[in-house]
């Protein structure tokens, strides 16, 4: 971006003003570009937004691992007590017997979970150990292989929900940080023409401070020479005193504006005072209607976010619709299984082991409570539903509303670089004529005023210039000037 530019004789008169100042602040130049590339790294927000965004993967990384196999050892030794037990006789009565065993015991345990079913696929491998210390005697009973496969049928599945919605809130959340930068800096651009503002405040105090020196000390030798009377005179010296009041405010403005900006950095001001280099007065591109609302559709965290919500709804609403409906529980396996009071046969010679187990459950008799709870859950869902619309609905609003601005703002930049340039040339004009004589000093504050004005009208048409693209880019989270996603 290049720096705005003054008239060359403006330019000089500062120059020279600012040679002669000996009690300047140190300064540092600062661009539109800069401010907002900094502010998009170091600002609150978007720290705020980046750490949001970590435990979400984070959340989604150890799904992702849930799902894959899960080896696990299981170990239970020594299980030791010795006690006394009672024992009922053949003919009723109670005997007390003293017991003192050990059971040990030690598994390998292999996990699959199916996260489209719900079901669970189990390898394992077992062996127990039990040590009768009364009896004097051991006894193993062990499992070398067994297969077994567990699928609840028409229960809740969260599995293939988190499946999902957990990728869904990474994505959220990695748009909200785009989204955090964007306004982020739209905050640096609002604060950036603070400090053109009040830098311009500054140029125009100081242009009339060297300007009004010169036409009061032409003033002096005129008067002298009776050419203008008491009150011309007065006139300059009122016009050079409040040009260096409003010098002295408009240092003030450019500090607090200044210490403004370093606020939104993070960084501590040091006094030293920045000065706004002014951006090109052209952005060079035409935003197409229909691709910036697709743009915004496809992008804006707060729509995704929405849409989370309804899917959020629709899993409360399948979890209430199965927890309290009928259910089928199966359980089928096989493998190998063997007890003796030896551990060898176990592993040479198993015996087979099959499993098949069915269990239903079915509700008769609730009283309303599954109607009314999945009433509740739809009723949430289409809430849900509705946000999601109305969010669509007025993002999309405020973007058609931006874009008319921006296509309005782009003529008023032209007329307003226009009229300013008019306007200072105008000044330069009375100011030379003024000199010579040849017009009266009213004209020539009125040139003056209409010169400060228009100059303050273009840096607030700058401003509304920048600040209206800016809004563009945040509500697309899109890089019109490059024409690439925001963050690349």
């Amino acid at each position: 971006m290049t720096p705005y530019k003054l008239p060359g004789p403006i330019l000089l008169t500062l120059l020279l003003t600012t040679l002669l100042c000996t009690s300047a602040r140190a300064q540092e130049s600062v661009t539109l570009e800069i401010l907002q590339e900094q502010a998009a790294v170091a600002a609150i927000a978007v720290i705020i937004a980046r750490q949001q965004l970590d435990p979400a993967k984070l959340e989604f990384d150890a799904f992702g691992a849930s799902m894959k196999p899960r080896l696990d050892l299981v170990a239970n030794f020594p299980n030791y007590f010795r006690t006394s037990s009672e024992v009922t006789q053949n003919d009723g009565t109670v005997a007390f017997r003293e017991v003192e065993i050990n059971n040990s015991f030690v598994g390998l345990f292999a996990r699959q979970r199916i996260a489209s079913t719900g079901g669970t696929i189990t390898l394992e491998s077992r062996l127990q150990r039990t040590d009768n210390f009364v009896q004097d005697n051991k006894f193993y009973n062990g499992s070398p292989l067994r297969l077994i496969y567990r699928q609840p049928i028409l229960a809740f599945n969260p599995w293939k929900w988190d499946r999902k919605l957990l990728p869904m809130q990474v994505t959220v959340n990695e748009r909200q940080l785009t989204a955090a930068r964007a306004g982020a800096a739209l905050e640096a651009t609002d604060r950036f023409f603070d400090l053109v503002s009040a830098d311009q405040e500054r140029l125009i105090a100081e242009v009339n401070k060297v300007a009004n020196e010169q036409l009061y000390t032409v003033a002096q030798e005129r008067y002298e020479l009776g050419k203008i009377n008491r009150g011309d005179l007065v006139q300059l010296q009122l016009e050079l005193t409040s040009a260096e009041q409003s010098l002295l405010r408009a240092k003030r403005l450019v500090g607090a504006a200044s210490a403004a900006i370093y606020r939104l950095l993070g960084k501590a001001y040091d006094r030293i005072l920045l000065r706004p280099q002014l951006p090109e007065t052209e952005v060079k591109t035409d935003i197409d209607t229909d691709r910036a609302i697709t743009l915004m559709q496809q992008r804006r965290p707060e729509i995704l976010a929405a849409q989370q919500r309804t899917l959020e709804a629709e899993r409360e609403e399948d979890r209430v619709r199965r927890d309290l409906g009928p259910r089928i529980d199966l359980e089928a396996g096989f493998g190998f299984v063997r007890n003796g009071e030896e551990i060898a046969p176990i592993y040479s010679d198993p015996k087979n082991e099959r499993i098949l187990s069915v269990n239903l459950s079915l509700p008769i008799l609730d009283w309303g409570e599954r109607k009314a709870l999945t009433k509740r859950a739809a009723s949430a869902r289409g809430l849900a539903e509705e946000i999601a619309r109305r969010t669509e609905l007025e993002l999309g609003t405020e973007l058609v509303q931006l874009l008319e601005q921006w296509k309005t703002v782009q003529e008023e930049l032209r007329l307003a670089t226009q009229i300013k340039d008019l306007a200072t040339e105008r000044f330069e004009i009375s100011k030379e004529s003024y000199e010579l004589g040849a017009i009266p000093l009213s004209q020539l504050t009125l040139a003056q005023q209409a010169r400060d004005q228009n100059t303050r009208a273009y840096a607030s048409t700058l401003r509304a210039y920048w600040f209206t693209y800016a809004q563009l880019a945040r509500l697309t989270l899109w890089d019109f000037i490059n024409d690439k996603p925001l963050g690349n």
